[in-house]
């Protein structure tokens, strides 16, 4: 008879993914009431409520026709962060679900990832639990999650199973299960591209740094042998991330990455150096890395204790202060001592933070102590491979914190000059991106630091001495050399740390006075006892994690009590890091938030038939109640949430930092404001009744908003008009006004603001039988002789014919009601504009528009939309070339007749083809990486 099986011994870290699901349910637990989402800034509800990001059709590219007059957004790619969107869309109908849980998914994906990578490090369950609570808890991760950019939490993940994949190979490994990991490793690093763009670029190359470090401390082999082991493994990584990743890549290259076409790319020494304060906006202070061991020195968010309100005052003061994201233009003025003028904080942000850098100070006492370890000489806890890897993470986390520092780097930034100075380096913007890098390299050495104190002093037999006073006395009287000057090391370090807070308490009013100088946003006097508070609460908890470890090296938790040692260990880990995490955790009551109003109404009625902007003056209190909100408003909760929530299109842009080139060269040749609005659809404005402009003498002067309009911009035609006067007024049931969200409009025929009309806006769609197209006279008569500095910077970007174009199209003589410019020759000569035709919508989507025309003679049809080559145009479904149209627009040539003309967008589908090959191929290795590491059943047979 054959007995049955015994069943395998579970591990005692199998319960971790429980564990940490369970914490992140405890913390995003105002996710599950119907009317909140979770806050994000890069990517708000609003953005993915959008048309143009809907899934499955933008899988195959996707066209943003929400801001300026349209632009190539790139597809979305076949990624984990996909998935999860399509999913939740379908499942639930509601985009709402992605927004509620996805920051809590992605960072269960890291701290799952960094799990199992410490497991297969064959580290203590201690160790791989505590590493992944860790990781997903880190500050820099699960504030970066909570402020947006998930997916890049989701790519680091990814970094992590490639690590556990390659570290699961050993010299005994056979060689197909060998190269089998190697290849979804390398699929795991393209994906790990795909969710993290540059940032994942930046981590594939540590993992090829990695790879080839383990090569070399692979004993018994000789050293050209490790050599050519880990370059082969490398390239083979490579390939198969660039198979994975070639959606993303060609996606980047092709519209708003690393491209040519893209304004801030160029890597000539002149446009480096003047792309430098763009770059190194986001850089790291020095003085800031404090905050890598005291959370909340320096505020958390610029809102905090925005959504907090539960728990009382505990966050009151806590606004950011610091420099993150400050515009090198205030260094300079602060740098002159306040004798030049303030630059405007409308144009120039003097900080401006959305991540948090707090590692725990348990992990910083355990990492810390880890590193020391390793470079001990003689009686190391490490064995002496352990001990060079503890050494290749430890010198990764100082080149990335030095990197972090950016400008405000040693020797005038130098370190990270040298980097902005490799090819294409200098289109990489935020050098802070860098503090991920050391969390990375920081938290792994954490994990072999718990590893190496479980396995030293909790995996051990415990003494007899039943006291924990008497057990740790009889430790102090015999321990020597190293554990002497640690606890020595930590107790100077306690001791120097109080004796700052002393001293920073002393001087608070210094504080209060320099916040006032760098107009830090809130009561300066709360925000100073808060840090104060925080640098207090910092000693306590250094005290106790002191102690903590002290008690562990003293052996008291040996034995019987190794549980209750890791109970502690864990349960200090999330309480410091949670207390950290929670200001970052905000949620918004989303049926309030994107309330409708009757201006809203009225835009979003055949919303792709015009646009709108905010007027580019400020107001003159207009509005008694609250005075100068319509800006703010507008500009935060309008354009970027009220828009994109109703797929309002505006000319107004949320973020454009790498403008395209030939936008960049039709708004420096378009220099006139109005016939810009013409050009471009602009038909609709919003701003305040009374606005302040520069009188002949340069001092502003308050008018009247219609009256400037029509007299003073549009003097001769005079075609501007109000459609609808508005006040801006609190939301139902709010009583004190605390969030822009909280403000809304109501119509009032004598309302302090307005919408107003432009009626000599050009519609989005037009007919036109005359045209016009640069003669090739004109092309050989050109010369650049006697063009001013601003011409050649349009001629530069534009080119011979492009630049003539925009010339014609700026001069007064131009009428672009009449005639239209085309970049090249027609089948038919033009016309005259009479009897053209007409053009209607019969349908609209931002890849999809269709018209129905009739055109009376041969004609050109102007979509006042942006040009693209990825474009399609129909005519009775025929394809017909989209030819550039006033330089920058779409036209078509059609014939005379009715037609049905259908644009169509789509971006190559091969890459995508490519990448969801790559997918099967990684399903396929992985049902092959499980029968070949499977392990077979035991089976007794019984007489």
């Amino acid at each position: 008879k054959t007995a049955k099986p015994a069943p395998a011994a579970k591990s005692r870290g199998d319960f971790t993914p429980w564990l940490l699901l369970g914490i992140l349910l405890v913390l995003f637990w105002k996710s599950f009431a119907p009317d909140y989402v979770h806050f994000s800034n890069d990517g708000p509800l609003a953005q993915q409520n959008a048309a143009y990001v809907r899934l499955p059709g933008s899988l195959t590219g996707s066209w943003g026709d929400l801001n300026g007059i349209g632009g190539n957004a790139g597809g979305f790619s076949l990624t984990p962060t996909a998935l999860v969107k399509w999913t939740l869309d379908s499942l639930t109908g509601n985009t709402a679900y992605f927004a509620k849980f996805f920051p809590a998914i992605a960072l269960f994906i890291l701290g799952l990832g960094a799990w199992t990578f410490f497991r297969q490090l064959k580290l203590s369950p201690l160790a791989a639990t505590l590493g992944g609570l860790a990781v997903m808890l880190n500050s820099a991760y699960f504030s970066t999650a909570c402020w947006g950019v998930a997916s890049q939490q989701i790519a680091i993940g990814m970094t992590y199973f490639a690590l556990a994949l390659l570290v699961s190979n050993t010299p005994e490994t056979p060689w197909l299960t060998r190269w089998t990991r190697i290849a979804l490793a390398g699929l795991a690093v393209g994906m790990n591209v795909a969710e993290g763009a540059d940032n994942g670029a930046i981590y594939s190359l540590f993992i090829a740094a990695f790879v080839l470090v383990k090569a070399l401390l692979e004993e018994g082999k000789p050293f050209l042998i490790k050599i050519g082991s880990g370059i082969l493994s490398i390239a083979v990584i490579a390939i198969f991330a660039g198979f994975i990743a070639i959606q993303t890549v060609v996606t980047l290259l092709g519209s708003s990455g690393i491209s040519t076409a893209s304004a801030g790319t160029g890597q000539s020494a002149e446009e480096k150096a003047a792309q430098w304060d763009f770059a190194t906006q986001w850089s790291q202070p020095k003085i800031e890395t404090l905050a890598l061991f005291v959370p909340g020195l320096f505020g958390y968010r610029m809102d905090t204790p925005k959504d907090a309100s539960w728990l009382g005052d505990s966050y009151r003061g806590g606004n950011y202060w610091g420099k993150v994201g400050r515009s090198p233009a205030w260094d300079r003025y602060f740098a002159s001592d306040r004798s030049q003028p303030e630059p405007d904080q409308n144009y120039y942000f003097i900080r401006f933070s959305g991540g948090g850098e707090y590692e725990g100070i348990l992990v910083c006492l355990i990492a810390i102590w880890a590193i020391a370890q390793a470079f001990r000489k003689r009686d190391s806890v490490f064995a002496d491979p352990q001990r060079k890897i503890i050494w290749f993470w430890a010198a990764i986390a100082i080149w990335a914190l030095l990197m972090s520092f950016g400008r405000f780097g040693f020797f005038g930034g130098l370190p990270y000059r040298w980097f902005y100075e490799l090819p294409y380096a200098s289109s990489i913007r935020n050098p802070t991106k860098f503090l991920s890098i050391f969390s990375w390299a920081f938290l792994i050495i954490f994990a072999y630091g718990v590893h190496a104190l479980s396995r030293r002093y909790l995996e051990v037999a415990g003494t007899n001495v039943k006291s924990s006073i008497a057990q740790f006395e009889n430790w102090w009287r015999n321990a020597r050399g190293f554990d002497r000057k640690w606890i020595l090391g930590c107790g100077l370090a306690f001791l120097t740390s109080v004796f700052a807070w002393f001293v920073y308490i002393s001087d608070k009013s210094a504080l209060v006075k320099y916040l006032e100088v760098v107009h830090a946003a809130g009561d300066t006097n709360e925000i100073a006892s808060f840090s104060i508070s925080q640098a207090g609460w910092f000693l306590l908890f250094f005290a106790a994690a002191i102690l903590l470890v002290t008690m562990v090296t003293a052996g008291i938790f040996s034995g019987k009590r190794a549980r209750i040692g890791g109970f502690l260990l864990g349960a200090f880990l999330v309480i410091d890091l949670g207390r950290a995490d929670l200001p970052w955790i905000v949620h918004w009551n989303y049926p309030v938030k994107y309330q409708s109003n009757p201006v809203v109404d009225f835009l979003r009625d055949k919303a792709y038939d015009h646009r709108v902007i905010d007027l580019p003056w400020r107001g003159v209190a207009h509005l008694p109640q609250y005075d100068d909100a319509w800006e703010e408003l507008y500009r935060i909760e309008w354009i970027q949430q009220l828009f994109p929530y109703y797929n309002i299109q505006s000319l107004d842009y949320v973020q454009n930092p790498r403008p395209a080139a030939d936008m960049m060269a039709f708004s420096m040749a378009v220099r006139s404001p109005l016939l810009n609005w013409e050009l471009s659809n602009n038909r609709y404005f919003l701003g305040p009744m009374a606005i302040q402009v520069p009188d002949a003498s340069g001092q502003a002067m308050s008018v009247n908003t219609l009256q400037f309009l029509n007299e003073g911009l549009d003097r001769d035609k005079q075609r501007f008009r109000i459609a609808q006067r508005f006040d801006v007024v609190p939301k139902a049931g709010v009583e004190q006004i605390r969030e822009l969200e909280q403000l809304t409009v109501a119509t009032n025929d004598n309302g302090g603001c307005a919408l107003f009309e432009f009626t000599g806006a050009l519609p989005r769609a037009k007919l036109y039988s005359n045209w016009q197209t640069i003669t090739p006279e004109e092309l050989k008569s050109f010369s650049t002789n006697g063009l001013d500095e601003l011409d050649m910077k349009v001629f530069g970007s534009a080119g011979t014919n492009g630049f003539l174009v925009l010339k014609k199209l700026s001069s007064p003589a131009f009428d672009p009601w009449q005639t239209v410019l085309v970049a090249d020759a027609l089948p038919t000569p033009p016309g005259t504009n009479e009897n053209s035709g007409t053009v209607e919508f019969k349908s609209y989507s931002p890849k999809k528009i269709i018209f129905n025309t009739k055109a009376a003679t041969p004609t050109v049809l102007l979509l006042n939309d942006k040009y693209d080559p990825h474009w399609r145009a129909f005519i009775d479904g025929k394809d017909t070339p989209i030819f550039r149209a006033n330089f920058i627009m779409r036209g078509i040539y059609l014939p005379t007749g009715e037609h049905t003309v259908e644009f169509y967008f789509y971006l190559p589908s091969k890459p995508l083809y490519v990448t969801a090959a790559a997918i099967g191929v990684a399903i396929l290795l992985s049902v092959i990486l499980f029968f070949l590491t499977r392990k077979p059943k035991l089976i007794e047979n019984k007489k």
